[in-house]
């Protein structure tokens, strides 16, 4: 699994009415795919109270031009995260670039609330 998700169960706030929020950290390991690599929220699904999740946005925390676009799935298991230099151009398929691998990517995610 190329992208690790990691979130503590004290980033997740299931306080609102109808959504279930949490902050998570990406870790990137191996090579990207032309297109997105994949995110897969099964990972997580552990931790938080929903499996409807409604929108995901990862953002760097250390100050790095790259920026991230999550795509949205199907099912947990089938969204993509996709990598820009900070030019805005994909990043090119093969091994993740060290301004990947060392960057603090934090993704944060709103789920539907189960009922």
């Amino acid at each position: 699994m190329p992208i690790t998700i990691s979130l503590n169960q004290n980033n997740v706030d299931s306080s609102a009415s109808n959504f279930v929020y949490a902050i998570a950290t990406l870790t990137f390991t191996g090579s990207y795919p032309t297109g997105g690599d994949a995110l897969d929220f099964t990972q997580v699904a552990d931790k938080m109270p929903s499996t409807q999740i409604v929108q995901a946005f990862a953002e760097s925390q250390n100050g790095s031009s790259n920026y991230y676009v999550a795509v949205a799935g199907s099912a947990l298991n089938n969204w993509k995260l996709k990598a820009f230099t900070g030019g805005g151009t994909e990043i090119t398929a093969g091994a993740y670039p060290a301004s990947v691998t060392t960057d603090v990517v934090q993704l944060s995610i709103t789920a539907r609330k189960l009922l």
